[in-house]
């Protein structure tokens, strides 16, 4: 997966969309904002400190996630159709 994050990046993406099986048997998806994670990044001292708080990161349930896309968006003024 980290391939894929990585492209997203590079693509300018503002967010990405996470569902693994533990995620899906749950119910919900991890959204991970890479605008607000690249800025959490250059304070982040350690790849640990950056594992354990998993900055930008947020999970929702699956009915969510429209919204909660449109709200990453609107947070980094991106327009949508």
């Amino acid at each position: 997966m980290g391939n894929q994050l990585k492209y997203a990046d590079r693509r300018n993406s503002p967010c990405v969309i996470i569902q693994g099986s533990d995620e899906k048997a749950r119910g919900e998806i991890q959204i991970k904002d890479l605008v607000e994670g690249a800025k959490a990044a250059a304070a982040i001292a350690s790849n640990q400190e950056w594992r354990e708080t998993r900055p930008a990161q947020f999970s929702c349930r699956e009915d969510e996630i429209v919204a909660k896309v449109r709200e990453v968006l609107a947070r980094h003024e991106v327009r949508w159709g």
